[in-house]
């Protein structure tokens, strides 16, 4: 198989008999390491693994090679994982896409959903796992049933955000808090934007 030198193929995969079995999968993830762990995972199943680390990368290899599942990270460090699943639903609607996060939150999961995602998981997950549910049909974790007062906190924050265009005065505004306040909350998440 012949590789443009932009992006990479990892694995090899055996014929499926289910017609809804996913031989190919794109991974898409701005962290190499994590790649790498959802790569080797795949591999070991017998899939044909696809990386990328940009919306560029994700689109040319859907376009060269048509996998089946995509699984894209919400956070993609200068790329939107928004835009790219509206994108690569716009360039293939038979491509099932999974929007991940670590930190997904009930408002990121709707504007996922509303983009064309086909399924909205939170990180750490095993990718095995998580296209072989894709196969069976699973797209439901009945364990994830209550939310806890920490996650709760946070569908607020980000239903705010989400509201104000990622607007760090605008959303502490809508949530009645001082800037600052919101931005500390926002580093102890890991998620401080910039205005």
């Amino acid at each position: 198989m012949l590789v443009p030198a932009n992006y990479s193929v990892l694995g090899m995969s055996e014929e499926a008999t289910d017609q809804h079995a996913a031989r190919s999968v794109l991974l898409v993830d701005d962290s190499m390491l994590q790649l790498r762990a959802w790569a080797r995972d795949l591999q070991a199943d017998g899939r044909i693994v696809f990386t990328a680390t940009t919306t560029a990368q994700a689109m040319e290899i859907v376009r060269h090679e048509h996998p089946e599942v995509a699984i894209v990270d919400l956070f993609l460090g200068a790329d939107d994982g928004l835009a790219l699943t509206r994108e690569l639903k716009a360039l293939d609607g038979n491509l099932f896409v999974v929007v991940v996060s670590g930190d997904m939150s009930v408002a990121h999961a709707m504007a996922s959903v509303r983009a064309g995602a086909d399924d909205v998981l939170v990180k750490p997950f095993i990718a095995r796992d998580i296209v072989r549910r894709i196969e069976s049909g699973e797209l439901v974790d009945p364990d994830r049933t209550s939310l806890t007062l920490e996650q709760i906190e946070w569908e607020h924050i980000s239903r705010a955000l989400i509201e104000s265009g990622q607007n760090i005065t605008q959303a502490a505004e809508r949530l009645g808090i001082y800037r600052q306040t919101l931005q500390r909350k926002l580093r102890k998440r890991g998620r401080e934007r910039e205005e």
